[in-house]
């Protein structure tokens, strides 16, 4: 079945951009585009999305409008999208509801990664906006009381990065832009308060994700 996606977008050359990358996608059915504030709340209630993909930091579109979207469908999934991140807007977007956040410069493999991801009811977040969640004051402790969830997704590439496979070769692999690995990567890092690779072999490991046997010393093994 495919995702319902609805794009709120007030620039007529990105909405565009935008309608021609979900076009390609067979998983994914575009079933509104919406251009202006005030005919969002109609639009989405007639289009009933499963995820609404809105650039909040525009002229016509603002965090209230994902604040409005969130209220008025229930599960809901929303992927904010702005040219700028600021911490605190982002926060209380997070706690609103909001599943996922992409800078408008993301590559297309990744919006398209960052909307299937939240279809699925993963949260998905590019790695400069990771960047400002983990340096903005009060992140941690607020946040810090949640479970930890790796998903499908990150799981797989945990157990890549286990294998020794590089980035490059664990994008070609999985059929993802390089910069989506990386965001994945850093994901994974940020939840599990992890700044490296050896980290994050060893939580896997620890938490029984992968044997060690079979990813940390097959190479040695076969060697010696």
């Amino acid at each position: 079945m495919s995702i319902k996606l609805h794009i709120a977008e007030s620039n007529f050359v990105i909405r565009e951009g935008l309608k021609a990358v979900f076009d390609r996608q067979a998983e994914i059915d575009i079933v509104g585009i919406t251009d202006k504030s005030d005919q969002l709340k109609d639009e989405i209630l007639g289009s009933n999305p499963q995820v609404l993909l809105i650039n909040y930091d525009t002229h016509d579109f603002h965090a209230s409008d994902v604040m409005q979207s969130l209220r008025l469908i229930p599960g809901l999934r929303v992927v904010g999208m702005t040219s700028s991140c600021d911490p605190d807007t982002l926060r209380k977007l997070l706690d609103a509801g909001l599943s996922a956040h992409l800078m408008s410069d993301c590559d297309q493999d990744e919006i398209v990664d960052s909307v299937i991801s939240s279809a699925r009811g993963e949260k998905f977040f590019c790695g400069k906006v990771l960047d400002i969640l983990n340096a903005s004051k009060g992140m941690n402790s607020e946040h810090s009381c949640e479970p930890v969830t790796i998903s499908e997704r990150e799981l797989e590439i945990l157990q890549l990065v286990a294998q020794g496979l590089t980035t490059k070769q664990i994008a070609e692999k999985v059929h993802l832009s390089f910069h989506t690995v990386m965001t994945h990567r850093k994901n994974m890092m940020g939840k599990l308060g992890i700044n490296n690779t050896a980290g994050l072999i060893i939580y896997a490991v620890r938490e029984n994700l992968i044997s060690p046997n079979r990813f940390l010393f097959s190479e040695s093994k076969s060697t010696s």
